[in-house]
């Protein structure tokens, strides 16, 4: 007998794939988003399918950006303050 609708166990099982998510800390989440309107719920999906498209790692000092190379390494001053670290 399954108490949670299938969607929403579902929801649960792939948030405790994340790091430091549990299960209590998933079913949280996912109550939560149960409770949020649909258009906070589409602007948090679309966030996540932007992330997933638009940005990766810069090809200099790997960090994340959605350019090729990031703002810090492209700009010339930035540069040499991020070296100096």
């Amino acid at each position: 007998m399954r108490i949670l609708a299938k969607p929403l166990e579902d929801l649960i099982e792939e948030f405790r794939k994340l790091p430091t998510i549990g299960p209590k800390t998933a079913q949280r989440i996912a109550f939560y988003l149960l409770s949020m309107s649909k258009k906070e719920a589409l602007k948090l999906a679309q966030a996540i399918l932007d992330l997933k498209e638009k940005v990766g790692y810069c090809r200099v000092c790997y960090n994340p950006t959605d350019a090729e190379i990031c703002e810090i390494c492209t700009d010339a001053k930035g540069m040499i303050r991020w070296f100096a670290l």
